[in-house]
This record gives C-alpha cells, sequence and structure tokens, in this order.
C-alpha cells in the first residue's frame, strides 16, 4: 500500500497535493492553497533563507542568536494558537521577559491569531498564505507538516526547559515514525503544548442526582447513547431523557470516525459472541482509530449515517456551553473543554462531567511549531520554552497555563508543582483521572490510542469521501 511513511520526509508535490487535499486536513479550495505553498502556483519567488540547508531542515550555525540581535530594533512575532488556550496577558509577559532579559524589544500582543480546528489552520497557511513565526498543530497536523517541509527542524540548545521537564512518554510517539521527529532519531520540530483525550461529555443532572451514579451510569453505556433516540436512567425517579437533537460530535473527521469505529468494532465483538472490551491491539480485539480495512471503514460509515439524524451538529466550539446552559445533554468532546465547563477548581461546579467510554477512544498533543516562514527563529525559540517555564515560588508560566485552560500539563516539573500547590478551594489537578488517565485511571488511558497516519490511499479514497458525505446535508 503506498502509505506516507513509504515516502519519508520526501514526498512529491502530486503526492502532497493528494493526500492533503484529501485528509481532512482541507476542503476543495484547500487544495488551492496546498499548490499554492508547494509553489505549484507560482506567486513571487521568495529568497531562500540562509540557514535553512534543505526544505525544512535548519543550520542553526547560520541563524542569529538572540545576542545578535538589534536591541534598538522591534520585532513582531507572529502566532496562530487555539482560541482558548492563554490568557492575553501571557503575551505581554513574554514582552516584558524579553525586554529585561534579553534587551530586546518584541511585540507580540495583538499580533497572533486564533483558530477552531486544525482545518482552519491549514488553511491559513496555504490557501490564505499567512505567515508565522509559531503555530500550534495537533499531532497529526505536525506529522503531515514535517513531511510537506512546512515546519522547521528546532534546535534543543535553545530549548533548555523543554530539554529539563517534558515528559518523554509524550515525545517521539510512535518510536518507529515519531510525528515529532524527522525519522526516528532525526531532529525535533515540534514541543509539546498541551495534551488530553477525546471522550464524552454529559449533564450529570439528567442521569441522577448524585454525581459519582451518573458517572457510573454514562461511562458503562459510553458511545451507545448517540445511537438512542431517549434513555431511561436507572434511577426511577428520574424521568426519561430525550436525546434525539440534543447530542453533537466534534467538527473532528479523525475523532468523529474513530468513534464511528469504536462503535462498530463493540458491536462486531458482540457479533462473534465475545464479551466486548475496548483494549485494542496487542491487549484486546477492538478496533482502533487508525484503521485501513475498508470493510471496517465501511462498518463505521453504517453506524455513523445512523446516529447522524440524532445529531444537533458537528461542532467544535460549543460543545461545553451547550451542556452548561442544558440544550445539549450529550456531546462528543475534548477533555480540557470539558473540564473548564464543569469548574472543579471553582466553589460552584457545573452538573457536567466527562468520562472515557467503554468502547475506547483517543488521545492527542498540542504542540509548539515553527513555520517554514518564519524569519524570527530565535525569537520564536524563546516564546517556546518561555512557555515551559516554572519556578518554586510561583509556579512559573506552564503551571499559569495550564490552571487558566484545565487542560493536561506535558511540563513534569509543572506537575510536580501542581501536586504540591492546589487550588484554593483543595481541587488537585493532577490526581484527577478525567486529566490524566495515564497516571490515575491506567484502564480508561489503554482504550485511547493515538491517532496515527493510516496512509493516503486510505485518506483519499475512503476516509475524506466519508467525512464529506456525513457532514454535508
Amino acid at each position: 500500500m503506498d502509505t506516507a511513511s513509504d515516502h519519508g520526509q520526501g514526498w512529491t508535490r502530486r503526492e502532497f497535493v493528494r493526500y492533503a487535499s484529501g485528509a481532512g486536513i482541507a476542503g476543495a479550495l484547500a487544495g488551492m492553497g496546498v499548490l499554492s505553498a508547494l509553489g505549484i502556483v507560482k506567486g513571487p519567488e521568495e529568497p531562500v533563507p540562509p540557514w535553512e540547508v534543505t526544505p525544512g531542515i535548519v543550520d542553526y550555525s547560520r541563524v542569529p542568536t538572540l545576542r545578535d540581535l538589534d536591541k534598538g530594533q522591534t520585532y513582531v512575532l507572529r502566532i496562530a494558537n487555539w482560541y482558548d488556550y492563554w490568557p492575553g496577558s501571557f503575551l505581554l509577559d513574554f514582552e516584558a521577559y524579553m525586554l529585561e532579559t534579553h534587551g530586546l524589544h518584541v511585540k507580540v500582543a495583538g499580533e497572533w491569531d486564533a483558530y477552531t480546528s486544525n482545518e482552519e489552520l491549514f488553511n491559513w497557511i496555504t490557501l490564505g498564505k499567512r505567515r508565522y513565526d509559531i503555530i500550534f498543530p495537533s499531532n497529526y497536523l505536525v506529522d503531515l507538516l514535517k513531511k510537506a517541509d512546512m515546519i522547521y527542524t528546532l534546535n534543543l540548545d535553545w530549548l533548555p526547559n523543554f530539554q529539563a521537564n517534558i515528559d518523554p512518554e509524550l515525545i517521539s510517539r510512535p518510536a518507529d515514525d515519531p510525528y515529532d521527529r524527522r525519522g526516528p532519531n532525526g531532529p525535533f520540530v515540534s514541543v509539546p503544548y498541551f495534551w488530553g483525550t477525546t471522550g464524552i461529555g454529559f449533564r450529570t443532572d439528567r442521569f441522577s442526582s448524585d454525581k459519582l451514579a451518573a458517572r457510573d451510569e454514562v461511562k458503562e453505556v459510553g458511545y451507545d447513547l448517540f445511537w438512542m433516540d431517549s434513555y431511561q436512567p436507572r434511577d426511577a425517579t428520574m424521568p426519561p431523557i430525550a436525546l434525539s437533537k440534543r447530542m453533537r460530535m466534534l467538527d473532528d473527521e479523525r475523532d468523529v470516525i474513530g468513534a464511528g469505529l469504536k462503535k462498530a468494532g463493540w458491536e462486531w465483538q458482540k457479533a462473534q459472541g465475545l464479551l466486548p472490551t475496548g483494549r485494542f491491539p496487542p491487549d484486546g480485539p477492538q478496533w482502533t482509530t487508525n484503521e485501513t480495512d475498508p470493510a471496517r471503514i465501511d462498518a463505521a460509515r453504517g453506524w455513523l449515517f445512523d446516529a447522524k439524524p440524532r445529531l444537533f451538529d458537528f461542532n467544535s466550539t460549543d460543545q461545553a456551553t451547550s451542556l452548561i446552559n442544558g440544550s445539549s445533554v450529550i456531546n462528543q468532546a475534548w477533555s480540557g473543554d470539558m473540564m473548564y465547563a464543569i469548574r472543579p477548581d471553582q466553589n460552584v461546579p457545573q452538573p457536567v462531567d466527562y468520562i472515557i467510554p467503554p468502547q475506547g477512544s483517543t488521545w492527542w498533543v498540542d504542540c509548539a511549531a515553527i513555520h517554514n516562514k518564519s524569519r524570527n527563529l530565535a525569537i520564536a525559540h524563546a516564546f517556546v520554552d518561555f512557555i515551559h517555564q516554572v519556578d518554586d515560588v510561583s509556579g512559573g508560566m506552564n503551571v499559569r497555563l495550564t490552571k487558566w485552560n484545565l487542560y493536561s500539563t506535558p511540563n513534569l516539573a509543572a506537575f510536580q508543582y501542581l501536586q504540591a500547590h492546589p487550588f484554593p478551594n483543595g481541587y488537585d489537578m493532577t490526581t484527577d483521572s478525567r486529566l490524566y488517565p495515564n497516571r490515575n485511571a491506567p484502564d480508561d488511558f489503554a482504550i485511547c490510542d493515538l491517532s496515527q497516519d493510516v496512509g493516503f490511499d486510505t485518506i483519499t479514497n475512503i476516509y475524506n469521501p466519508l467525512w464529506f458525505d456525513l457532514t454535508t446535508d
């Protein structure tokens, strides 16, 4: 089979166009953006910077260091990040840090763009021809951008906090074809920012007056709820729950098709007379979110089209608010978004909870990477490393960020600080299985697989047509 790994780092332009336009990374017009990015749709010729020895690979002996930069100049750092990942004051703090520590005038505040999906980011840097210094793609998009030479290799000597603090379990995965490196032992192209899982957010008060009982019940039923018009809670005092049009799935191709594969694999196990399990090979028979067998993907298609009439929509920005305001009862959702809805760090938490379904799901890493259009490489490295700064007094920048956005930190030093310094109401993020299932709920984490490349033939000919059909009215 013609897979992405077969091409290593050297895809032809024709191959990458087919892959990107078919991967759910971009819509029909984005294919034109890929053409532009790869130089097929010609624009003004741009000189190759002296440090780019081959596409995407940097010789850092040729890159000006922070000490080499002109202290009389103002440097503008352009960033694209997810819409809910840091407070605005964080950018001002970086500007102050650069001036106080390095004597450099850097402007970031007001120079960053917020996106709501990896697809939107990809469209910006291809079709939109936007130029950034730093972008924050998820791990599967890092892998794609790396293969297209659209992000630069990194200089670890300029990332001391990354080297000292990052959890090794979250990098260089999978070992034989890591998403974040150019080859198993090659240079890194990204640094973990935050990570999480995909699962189910739900209104606890619709299932039981006891939040723990509601969690146990939803955790037992899991993804099956998306195929129900209504549900009768086990607590006989609770009224039936009308589910049709009060459920959402994410506007994310791999997460949604992954849910369909988990449902189809669950039902397949039952048809084989097995006691269904969420464990996937080599530990169990459940299907993964990375299936390439057309028959399995077709089975997922059938289940997803059966669920579609019951869904309100596919949406990645309203999962939390729709549960808080009660317009939704069940949503497929990302872990950090749900924690921001639940607010366990506050004294008045919401009647919302989050679980990993028994059928299994996926985990992911959002990453910082340097766009190949950046001309501020030293400052970009300083920003990425600033994210992972930790100290023993206040916790530092990474602690501040994870306490603000309530996503799981990949920074071990920040994690250790959080262990010793819970929130004022006593809430300890580090012991929460919804945020750190790898540490606190290993059985849950064992049924989550990391989304990986399934090969552009599979993406182009099977996944993308399925997603287009599913999301087109």
